[in-house]
């Protein structure tokens, strides 16, 4: 797994400076596009301020939404021509298609091709509790006892996983912690 960690956008993400952690990423990507890391933040803050805009309390004029779904769009498909064959990437953006699909284009293409990154990312690292999880999780009819033993598994290691205070790793120990103590499945 990579070390999330990046102070600079961590801290324009807590504060809730979307805009400018966005231009950071952007600036970054435009440098360096081969970095993995820069790919797939620049993706999620964008799926992220896309999908979270209400519990956020972002309002339209203070982030340029469709502006956010075009660059969502670049990047997923410069990620899948340049990163297709990388777990990382076939987790990270297969769990953001599989639950949003219709900001990546026509819906039932782009959840199926998203629970078919999950269950690549599964096969190549079928031991990594993260993308077995998100693989179990995409199936409605997931064997119960192997789901929550993976979830027991992602516990104990969560905050390594998910390492920073930014928006990705927030978010990710928050959707495992809680769904842990509450046993949602």
């Amino acid at each position: 797994m990579i070390d999330w960690r990046w102070v600079e956008v961590d801290t324009l993400e807590n504060k809730g400076e979307w805009n400018e952690a966005k231009s950071l990423l952007i600036e970054n990507w435009n440098q360096n596009p081969n970095d993995l890391k820069t790919v797939i933040r620049l993706g999620f803050l964008c799926w992220y301020v896309l999908v979270e805009e209400g519990p956020l309390n972002i309002q339209e004029e203070d982030v340029d939404f469709d502006e956010l779904e075009t660059i969502l769009h670049q990047v997923t498909d410069f990620g899948l021509a340049n990163f297709g064959a990388n777990e990382v990437f076939l987790w990270s953006f297969g769990y953001m298609i599989s639950l949003f699909p219709y900001y990546f284009g026509e819906f039932d293409y782009w959840e199926e091709k998203g629970f078919s990154m999950l269950k690549r990312a599964y096969e190549i690292c079928p031991g990594e509790p993260v993308y077995k999880y998100s693989y179990l999780a995409s199936f409605s009819n997931s064997d119960e006892k192997q789901y929550n033993d993976v979830i027991q598994k992602l516990q104990v290691g969560l905050k390594n996983k998910f390492q920073g205070n930014g928006a990705l790793s927030e978010y990710f120990k928050e959707v495992l912690r809680y769904e842990y103590e509450n046993g949602l499945y």
